[in-house]
């Protein structure tokens, strides 16, 4: 029996391709959320997100402009443990209440939802099923020191902040789970993406 609405999770490691197979999704018609947008919409100027950054860090947090100084947030802040406790108190639960909020507004068809930290954070809870985009770690270390112009000790430290393949790849315990594997041509890409697509709206 088809479901008039599937809440699906994607997920994957750092420069593993997730917006690309977010984006082959949505060009057949699934309805997107991406909670890195959604992570930017909570700290624009005026928003609550931003006034509590800046009760309890200070207008240093701020770029000229008034704009969240993400480089700043990241490099000076987020590598306290305290500082990263207190930041994630205040911007998860906006976060996640936008995220529930997108979801319910997409009451027919496929809603994929585009969730980076879904492992680490148990967030699988709201969601009927979940695709992992998975690749090779020599292949993510690449693509981030492109993407990012890092050196690989860098590149090599970010993956280390995140949860490993291996416990990515354990999320079935928790939830239907499709693999989607991104090491070699977009075109394969693009077939894996079609392929799974069907399975999903069939």
């Amino acid at each position: 029996m088809t479901k008039t609405n599937l809440k699906v999770a994607l997920t994957g490691g750092i420069a593993s391709g997730k917006s690309q197979v977010s984006a082959l999704l949505e060009s057949y018609g699934c309805f997107i959320v991406d909670l890195d947008i959604i992570a930017r919409e909570v700290v624009e100027p005026g928003t609550a997100g931003l006034n509590e950054l800046i009760e309890n860090f200070g207008k240093a947090i701020l770029s000229n402009d008034g704009t969240l100084n993400r480089k700043y947030l990241r490099d000076e802040l987020f590598k306290k443990g305290r500082n990263r406790a207190l930041i994630e108190q205040v911007l998860h639960p906006k976060i996640l209440q936008k995220m529930k909020d997108a979801m319910d507004a997409c009451t027919k068809g496929i809603v994929i939802v585009v969730v980076p930290l879904l492992v680490e954070k148990n967030l699988w809870h709201p969601f009927d099923r979940a695709i992992v985009v998975d690749c090779e770690v020599d292949n993510q270390i690449k693509r981030l020191m492109n993407r990012e112009h890092i050196d690989q000790s860098k590149a090599e430290a970010m993956l280390l902040a995140q949860a490993s393949r291996r416990q990515r790849l354990k999320l079935n315990d928790h939830l239907p789970t499709d693999i989607i594997e991104n090491n070699s041509k977009i075109a394969d890409l693009e077939e894996k993406v079609a392929n799974l697509y069907q399975k999903l709206s069939s």
